[in-house]
């Protein structure tokens, strides 16, 4: 049996024409009725065959043989190779990969990267930690802080709080840090960096001078961000993510990369959701066990909301979008959670 193709020498890229002549045990490649070489069947790897594509016949020197009809198929190719191709073409196969690369996805995004995210933060060294809160909070600092214009007396009184909170509560006070800045940026907030530091702003420590108990209720939901790790897992997920995206898809390109990227920021968001419910959670747990009431944190959303909503009246319009593109959960949710 003859079959003509193109030659490919070792590491080249040039090629000749040439002829295959298949025999019982051989194949030997011609070009001109001249003898190139030939090769021992059971010496010679066949790439799989898709439609479209020619089978490659690759030799043991590194030269290889592509025959010029690409629906050519060998007839010592094996039935492992044949059932590649059959599985390619098929309607059945194709039907199941569209229906189940997408429950595969969710599977991976939404439940397996988070729990490896989860057991990983266990096992990097404080150092490290400690040395990505503080690149972060330098970059923030950079930002979107301003130096506090707090009396002393109004930050001493906070940090007396946020000293015996973690005193009662057998924390670590060289791990628990509490600064005070004025943000124009983030308005009335608090947020706690993955080493520990948590930042009060100075319009939440105004806008709850009245209210101590709601405002060591927000400390201790940020407090619950750094017990559970929750920043260090975010990157965790996110990496893992995107280690996902790629190995899955490869090298993404133009609307796909958008595309796949929105889908990660959907899953990502839907983490941080959880993450915040898990701190509110220790947040009412731990005032319970420190004496003060679920209330209290009632009362620190409520008027947290009414701050924000304030200052963002024109938003209302698009409110549903954003209270599921926020990664905290609806403001309501969380009062009727304390009140209960």
């Amino acid at each position: 049996m003859h079959v003509q193709g193109h030659y490919f020498p070792k590491a080249s890229s040039n090629y000749q024409q040439g002829v295959a002549n298949i025999g019982d045990s051989l194949v030997a490649i011609s070009h001109d009725d001249q003898l190139i070489s030939s090769y021992a069947i059971s010496d010679i790897t066949l790439t799989p065959g898709l439609a479209g594509l020619a089978d490659e016949l690759c030799f043991n020197d590194g030269s290889r043989f592509i025959p010029t009809d690409v629906n050519y198929r060998w007839p010592f190719k094996t039935n492992k190779l044949d059932r590649l191709e059959r599985l390619e073409k098929s309607k059945w196969a194709i039907i199941a990969a569209v229906i189940f690369t997408p429950l595969f996805m969710w599977l991976m995004l939404y439940k397996v990267v988070p729990t490896i995210a989860v057991y990983s933060v266990d096992t990097l060294p404080r150092s490290v930690v400690e040395q990505m809160g503080e690149q972060s909070f330098t970059i923030i600092e950079k930002l979107a802080l301003d130096e506090s214009e707090l009396p002393n007396e109004q930050q001493i009184k906070v940090q007396q709080y946020f000293n015996t909170m973690l005193n009662e509560l057998s924390l670590e006070p060289s791990i628990y840090r509490l600064s005070f800045y004025k943000s124009e940026a983030f308005g009335a907030n608090a947020f706690a960096m993955p080493h520990g530091r948590i930042v009060v702003t100075d319009e939440l420590a105004n806008l709850l001078a009245d209210k101590p108990n709601a405002l060591k209720a927000v400390l201790l939901h940020e407090i619950g961000h750094v017990v559970h790790q929750h920043s260090v897992r975010m990157t965790a997920q996110s990496a893992a993510s995107t280690i996902v995206l790629a190995v899955i898809f490869g090298d993404l390109e133009g609307i796909a990369e958008v595309a796949l990227g929105t889908g990660a920021t959907f899953a990502q968001q839907g983490f941080s959701r959880d993450m915040e419910r898990e701190a509110d959670s220790y947040a009412l747990i731990q005032l319970e066990h420190l004496g003060y009431s679920s209330n209290d944190f009632a009362d620190a959303i409520q008027a947290l909301q009414s701050a924000h909503t304030s200052e963002n009246e024109h938003l209302e319009k698009v409110n549903n979008l954003l209270e599921y593109l926020s990664s905290h959960p609806s403001a309501q949710e969380r009062i009727d959670n304390a009140r209960k």
